[in-house]
């Protein structure tokens, strides 16, 4: 993928940096693979939001509806919803210890923390940042029998954002102090 001069400057504009790198630092990944999943995910919007009707892993439902006096039905919609930067599943969220109003995932200090855990956990089964991608967008790694992954473009889009935001990382200032 080729990018502009200007394209890259408002993208930087919109991420987080510092933020990110603390993130990553704090749990030994490398902050140009969290930038990649940010930028893959939500082009940096903190406030996106996607239902996805076919997502069917939730997590303890009836125990978080309750806990936060919310219907089961709309405590299973918070779940099978991607939330904010890295667009993290609800249910996936609430498994890796979200308690609370969902929404917290908008905050990208939450989110950035919770997708930093689930990479942590991927990468205990995937070595390699392209089957990490992989993992990451869709749960696990698959492969079609000609050995592409089932989202290559995803992993191909994810692989050009981390080598384009190394570059991020190597300048002393990092943009955006959030």
């Amino acid at each position: 993928m080729i990018y502009s001069e200007r394209s890259i400057e408002q993208l930087k504009a919109r991420l987080p940096l510092n933020l990110i790198k603390k993130v990553a630092e704090a749990n030994a990944l490398s902050p140009a693979f969290l930038t990649a999943i940010v930028v893959g995910e939500s082009s940096g919007d903190q406030f996106a939001v996607r239902f996805e009707p076919h997502y069917k892993w939730l997590y303890k439902v009836k125990e978080h509806a309750a806990e936060n006096r919310i219907t089961e039905d709309t405590e299973k919609v918070m779940q099978m919803t991607s939330w904010g930067l890295c667009q993290v599943m609800g249910a996936v969220a609430r498994e890796l210890g979200v308690k609370g109003p969902i929404f917290a995932m908008l905050e990208p200090s939450v989110n950035l923390k919770i997708a930093a855990l689930l990479i942590v956990r991927l990468r205990n089964k995937y070595k390699s940042d392209e089957d990490l991608f992989a993992a990451y967008n869709a749960g696990s790694v698959v492969k079609k029998s000609n050995g592409e992954y089932s989202n290559q473009m995803y992993v191909n889009k994810a692989v050009s954002f981390m080598r384009m935001s190394e570059a991020f990382f190597q300048e002393k200032n990092h943009g955006n102090s959030s």
